[in-house]
């Protein structure tokens, strides 16, 4: 478990990167902030000061790794240290697959990367909503998820984002547990047709999970639900995000429609388990 201070120290750390690169970090603070044991976090200090950064996330059996260097101590192996020590915790446990995840801007990560054995998997767009209205249509409703709509959170994943079924499982059971309240489900003719998630951190919204079954899909379901979650949204903060696959053309063009403009890419590498 993290304390406070390093929170506060990893957040600092992240902020001196970010404006040196201009660039954005995918932390996943939420994950960070509810951390239960000391083998996820790898925290490089120097002189009382936090120099190095790295995160191991698990989403079931597959797992992401994101970190940081301060820009004054780079090119001194440090982060392959902390990245090595990552790997020594990875062995004893079940990994069906591992992620790099780096800032797609990013000159340092990149250089990383080309110094180990992973390979280009996808991108990651993250975008963010500007201000617009849009209309709300009811005959698709959203509702609050509860404990008999954790098999079909599980079956959407599986169906529209080819999760393993058993990482699907263990991420939703464990989303329940944490924050239930952001789980959401799309209704359509009385039958659940899809979810939402939504995640409220530091006066922003993130979108995220969002999923309608293929035989649903091309019915203006998700559309009318998106704007639903929106609007709802904008009621408390204008700074809305959600994260797409640079491959997505059809949920990217939605986005689009509905006001969200891309800012930044996350690109996603996988690393050979040994």
């Amino acid at each position: 478990m993290l304390t406070s201070k390093q929170l506060q120290d990893i957040k600092d750390l992240q902020n001196v990167c970010e404006n040196f690169e201009d660039i954005h970090l995918k932390l996943n603070w939420e994950m960070l902030k509810k951390r239960q044991n000391d083998q996820d976090d790898y925290l490089l200090y120097k002189e009382n000061h936090l120099i190095g950064f790295l995160g191991i996330y698990g989403f079931g059996d597959s797992y992401e790794i994101c970190g940081m260097i301060h820009p004054d101590f780079r090119r001194q192996h440090l982060f392959q240290e902390l990245f090595h020590r990552a790997l020594q915790s990875l062995k004893p446990r079940t990994v069906n697959k591992l992620l790099l995840n780096i800032p797609g801007t990013s000159t340092s990560g990149k250089r990383f990367i080309s110094h180990t054995d992973a390979a280009y998997d996808f991108t990651e767009y993250e975008m963010k909503w500007n201000k617009k209205e849009l209309v709300i249509d009811h005959s698709v409703g959203i509702k609050t998820a509860d404990e008999h709509d954790i098999e079909t959170i599980i079956d959407l994943d599986e169906t529209c984002f080819g999760v393993v079924r058993s990482d699907a499982e263990s991420y939703t059971k464990r989303l329940f547990e944490e924050s239930p309240a952001g789980n959401l489900m799309i209704v359509f003719d009385k039958k659940v047709v899809g979810k939402i998630r939504v995640q409220r951190a530091n006066k922003k919204s993130f979108i995220y999970g969002f999923a309608v079954f293929p035989s649903f899909q091309g019915k203006g379901i998700g559309r009318k639900a998106l704007s639903q979650v929106v609007m709802q949204e904008s009621k408390w903060t204008d700074d809305i995000y959600l994260d797409v696959a640079a491959t997505n053309s059809k949920a990217l063009k939605l986005y689009e429609s509905s006001g969200f403009q891309t800012f930044y890419s996350q690109e996603y590498y996988e690393y050979p388990i040994k």
